[in-house]
């Protein structure tokens, strides 16, 4: 497995990665959106071979603004349980460190996410609009865990399902 990061030239092998890993292609949409408004903090590509096999993009947080938000984690289907989600967790958290954001927080499986350094209880202080049992928190700088803050995530989300709007920005 070869892990780096996305190209250009990458953007339709990546649409039809996605797509083929989801039955609609909202998630592929929701990517260009964060690249249209900037709000991509990182993105990275897993393959075998020529294959991508997985990908992970990092969006940045409208508040707190210097905070990122791990918004797609995908594995192929046919190459899941061998590392390879884990190991694009763990670049990308080791990329969100030397690029001094603070900390990632992430929407997904609580129990997944607590075997790569994420922490539900390092999230429990934080207003969310969302996801309250899904969300965990990667601290990264000193005072990040358990800190209070209200999140509010890039527009991008807002159309892709279940995102409402938090009531402060309602």
């Amino acid at each position: 497995m070869n892990l780096r990061p996305l190209t250009q030239s990458d953007d339709l092998a990546l649409s039809i990665f996605l797509d083929s890993e989801f039955s609609k292609a909202a998630t592929y949409q929701t990517v260009l959106k964060l690249r249209k408004t900037n709000m991509v903090a990182m993105e990275r590509l897993a393959f075998e071979g020529t294959k991508i096999v997985g990908y992970l993009c990092c969006a940045k947080m409208v508040n707190p603004s210097d905070w990122w938000v791990l918004s797609v984690l995908v594995v192929s289907s046919s190459h899941r349980k061998k590392g390879i989600g884990r190991e694009l967790v763990y670049r990308g958290m080791n990329h969100a460190r030397r690029e001094k954001a603070p900390a990632v927080v992430v929407v997904g499986d609580p129990s997944y996410f607590a075997h790569v350094g994420f922490s539900k209880a390092a999230a429990e202080n934080l207003v969310l609009p969302f996801a309250q049992d899904y969300t965990s928190l990667y601290p990264i700088a000193p005072g990040t865990g358990l800190s209070r803050h209200e999140l509010v995530y890039p527009d991008a989300f807002l159309p892709v399902g279940d995102v409402t709007t938090s009531p402060a920005s309602a």
